[in-house]
């Protein structure tokens, strides 16, 4: 029999994308990302390639909790198989299609999340070109199920391309002329993704929570 119903994982689902949302503020990541951005400004590999920091405003705010709302919901749907399972006697296999109802659903609650938080206004910043002149345009409006879908396609890869991409997001967020100096400073900030995520899961499939609609 599955653990689950689909009604109950509709509602862990809510549950764990306000979750992340609550503990990435709690957290203070955003604040740790500029504050990381601002270090590496200082350093003379930045000063070697006449990079200043650039002014965060409140709508790069929202592109960086954007980015890192995605990224660790997208990491929900590695970890989340060990929690949705069939049990039979004392074996347990995993319920693929209940991930799948899980996963999906995650992605709308997202979905609503980011367009109620103002995020799905802002526009994707594309690179048009990276030599010898740098130019940027502005595209489709952001959302998060083009996030998922990238994210998704990269796992597995080889050579980190997953945590590679979180860089190129953040990057273009934070200073898209200089984006590429910026994409590979993003290993801890990574780690600390990882256990955050692997945290608010824990903690929503504890099997004494009770969740409410």
């Amino acid at each position: 029999m599955a653990i689950y119903s689909e009604a109950e994982l509709d509602v862990k689902a809510k549950a764990t994308v306000f979750s992340l949302d609550r503990n990435l503020e709690s957290a203070n990541v955003v604040k740790e990302i500029f504050a990381h951005y601002m270090r590496f400004c200082e350093s003379s590999e930045a000063k070697k390639r006449s990079i200043r920091p650039r002014t965060i405003t409140e709508g790069t705010e929202l592109r960086l909790l954007f980015e890192t709302l995605c990224f660790t919901t997208f990491l929900t749907t590695k970890i989340i198989p060990k929690y949705i399972s069939t049990k039979r006697v004392i074996i347990k296999k995993v319920d693929h299609a209940l991930v799948r109802y899980y996963n999906n659903r995650t992605a709308q609650h997202l979905t609503k999340l980011c367009h109620d938080l103002g995020m799905t206004k802002l526009s994707e910043i594309v690179l048009v070109s990276s030599s010898p002149e740098i130019k940027i345009k502005h595209g489709d409006p952001l959302h998060p199920m083009t996030r998922l879908t990238d994210y998704s396609a990269s796992q597995g890869r080889k050579g980190g391309a997953e945590a590679l991409h979180l860089g190129k997001n953040l990057g273009k967020a934070l200073d898209p002329f200089n984006c590429q100096a910026l994409e590979t400073l993003w290993r801890d900030l990574v780690k600390a993704l990882t256990k955050l995520t692997d945290n608010v899961l824990t903690e929503i499939f504890k099997p004494t929570v009770k969740l409410r609609t």
